[in-house]
């Protein structure tokens, strides 16, 4: 699998394989919690590089079709990777992307 950014072990992008609208969405929840730790990792990793384009968040059905984040984007996708840490009750994670958020804002 080929991975555009160093990301730390665990945090590769998903594969989601899908035929439909309705099968992507089944399987983009199946995969959330990886969706999740990607977003969270890929930013942090681009912003500590300074790399500032499009970020892989999963390869989708293939490793050509991607769905990616662009550096608009990030900010509102961390408040949901927040938003998903906080139902889990994973206060470790919500502490590292609060702290990502305060620098991207900053």
């Amino acid at each position: 699998m080929m991975d555009y950014i160093p990301i730390p072990k665990g945090a590769q992008p998903p594969i989601i394989k899908f035929n439909n609208q309705d099968e992507f969405h089944i399987q983009l929840d199946i995969h959330r919690h990886a969706v999740h730790i990607r977003t969270l990792y890929a930013i942090k990793y681009a912003y500590d590089t300074k790399f500032n384009d499009d970020i892989t968040i999963a390869f989708l059905n293939n490793e050509d079709t991607l769905l990616t984040c662009q550096p608009k984007d990030w900010i509102d996708n961390l408040q949901s990777t927040l938003e998903y840490f906080i139902e889990i009750e994973d206060y470790e994670k919500c502490q590292e992307v609060k702290e990502l958020i305060d620098k991207l804002q900053s």
